[in-house]
C-alpha cells in the first residue's frame, strides 16, 4: 500500500464492496414474484407501511416478514418516518392469556352533522377484538348498561368461570350505583383505572387512536347518524377481519379471537414462516415461479 500511495482504511473498503459484489445470493432471499408483490401492494395502498403490507400480502397466499418489505421499500424512499413517544410500560399492566379474560371500557367524541356524539366500545385485551360498541348522543349509565349487556350476550359468557374483569375509568356512567350492580349481577369485577392514567387502559386508548386515524378524522362530520353507523360498522368488520395488528404478529383480532390460544398462535405463525422458507429456497435453487400460499385467517 505504501509503494502504491493508497491508504490501508482506502483499500479495504475497496476489498469490502467487491467482496460484497461477488457474494453469492441466499437461498432464503425474496423471490421475484414477492419483491413484485410487495412493490404491488404499495402502489395501490400507499398509505400501507412495511408491517401492514407483511400482513396484508398473507390474504394473498404470500408470507414474508415486515423486515424483508422494509428492506425492499427502504432504498425506494417508501418508509414513511412516525415520530411515536415511547410505549408506557408502566404498572398495572395485564396480561390475559385467553380472550374475554379482561375487558376495557371507554367512549370518545365524534361529529354528526356539526353535533357531538360519543362511540363507545368495549374491547378485549387479548385479541383486541370490539366485542361490542354503540354511538349514542350523550354517556350515561344508560348506556353504559346496556353496552355491558350486549358484549355480554354476544361473547355468549354465561357459563364462563370467572366472568371478565371490566377495566374502565372513574367517570360518573361507570362509577353509578346501578352500574356497579350490574357488574356485580353479572358475575365481573370492576377495575378502575386512576384519575388522569390514560395508560391505565392502554389498548382501548390505543384502538380509540386507531379509528380516529383511519375512520372517524376521514370526516370533518358525519352527514347523519345512520350513515355514522354504518361507516363505523363497516370499519370495524375491516379491523376484526382483514387489518393486520402488529400487536399479534400481524394477525388480525377475529382470528386471535376464535383462536383464543397464544401458544396455538405462536405454533402456526413459526409453521407458516417454516413452510415459506422451505419453498423459498427451494425456487430459488431451481429458479422455478413462485405460487402463492392459499391461506385463510
Amino acid at each position: 500500500m505504501k509503494a502504491l500511495g493508497v491508504c490501508r482504511s482506502t483499500y479495504y473498503e475497496w476489498a469490502k464492496e467487491r467482496g460484497a459484489s461477488q457474494r453469492k445470493p441466499s437461498a432464503l432471499s425474496l423471490t421475484v414474484y414477492e419483491k413484485q408483490a410487495i412493490i404491488d401492494k404499495k402502489k395501490t395502498q400507499t398509505e400501507l407501511t412495511h408491517r401492514k403490507i407483511s400482513g396484508s400480502l398473507r390474504h394473498d397466499g404470500f408470507w414474508i416478514s415486515p423486515s424483508s418489505c422494509y428492506r425492499l421499500l427502504k432504498p425506494l424512499g417508501w418508509v414513511l418516518h412516525q415520530d411515536l413517544r415511547e410505549a408506557p410500560w408502566k404498572v398495572p399492566h395485564y396480561e390475559p392469556f385467553r380472550p374475554n379474560q379482561v375487558w376495557g371500557e371507554d367512549w370518545t367524541i365524534l361529529s354528526i352533522t356539526n353535533n357531538r356524539y360519543y362511540l363507545l366500545t368495549i374491547i378485549d385485551y387479548f385479541s383486541r377484538y370490539i366485542v361490542a360498541w354503540g354511538v349514542v348522543k350523550t354517556v350515561t349509565q344508560r348506556e353504559v348498561q346496556n353496552l355491558l349487556a350486549l358484549a355480554y350476550l354476544s361473547e355468549g359468557i354465561e357459563q364462563q368461570d370467572p366472568k371478565p374483569i371490566l377495566r374502565a375509568d372513574q367517570g360518573s356512567p361507570n362509577m353509578a350505583r346501578q352500574t356497579k350492580r350490574l357488574i356485580r349481577d353479572l358475575e365481573m369485577v370492576l377495575s378502575p383505572s386512576r384519575a388522569y392514567r390514560p395508560t391505565d387502559n392502554s389498548r382501548q386508548e390505543r384502538w380509540y387512536r386507531t379509528v380516529k386515524q383511519e375512520e372517524i378524522y376521514c370526516y370533518p362530520t358525519y352527514p347523519s347518524e345512520e350513515i355514522a353507523r354504518s361507516s363505523i360498522a363497516k370499519y370495524i368488520r375491516f379491523y376484526h377481519e382483514e387489518r393486520p395488528h402488529q400487536a399479534l404478529w400481524n394477525y388480525t383480532p377475529r382470528f386471535v379471537h376464535r383462536l383464543g390460544n397464544n401458544t396455538e398462535l405462536l405454533e402456526h405463525h413459526r409453521a407458516m414462516v417454516r413452510i415459506v422458507k422451505e419453498q423459498r429456497m427451494s425456487l430459488n435453487s431451481m429458479g422455478g415461479e413462485y405460487q402463492p400460499m392459499a391461506v385463510s385467517n
